[in-house]
């Protein structure tokens, strides 16, 4: 008997822990400016200098949830929450807090030249990757494709 106990506590504590390795609840909502919805992929478009633009409004559900955002290697960004200003160049970290962010986070960021025009001239694209996370189970994991966009004549 007990070690019909002990094997079911074990298996129970090896679900459970899987259960919350596994378990995505949103940690809040992200709504965006200047990106657009095209093929069931969240896009924004890039300047021929290799400057983009786009806001952020977030909703946070959870207090004290990480604002992480990941951009392709040697991209340099300037972002505004609030009245502060961050500089810095490949990602970026922020703690939110449930009842402080009230306006829209600005995220102004230049891609390195070699990634422009391989972009602009060669019709690639590349992703921004952002993450809104609280330990243990709450996560929201978006991707936003930057595509270059020829202007009609």
């Amino acid at each position: 008997m007990n070690k019909i106990m002990l094997i079911l506590g074990i298996i129970t504590i090896a679900l459970l822990a899987y259960a919350v390795k596994t378990a995505k609840l949103p940690a809040g909502e992200l709504a965006y400016e200047e990106v657009f919805w095209i093929n069931n992929s969240s896009v924004t478009y890039l300047q021929k200098d290799g400057w983009g633009l786009f806001g952020i409004k977030i909703t946070p559900y959870v207090d004290d949830a990480t604002l992480e955002i990941e951009f392709p290697k040697d991209t340099e960004y300037t972002i505004k929450v609030g009245a502060e200003t961050f500089t810095g160049k490949d990602s970026f970290k922020y703690k939110v807090s449930k009842n402080k962010l009230k306006e829209p986070v600005y995220v102004r960021f230049e891609l390195p030249e070699s990634l422009t025009k391989e972009i602009v001239y060669g019709g690639g694209n590349t992703t921004i990757t952002i993450k809104l996370t609280k330990l243990p189970f709450w996560r929201t994991e978006e991707t936003i494709y930057v595509l270059y966009k020829k202007k009609e004549k």
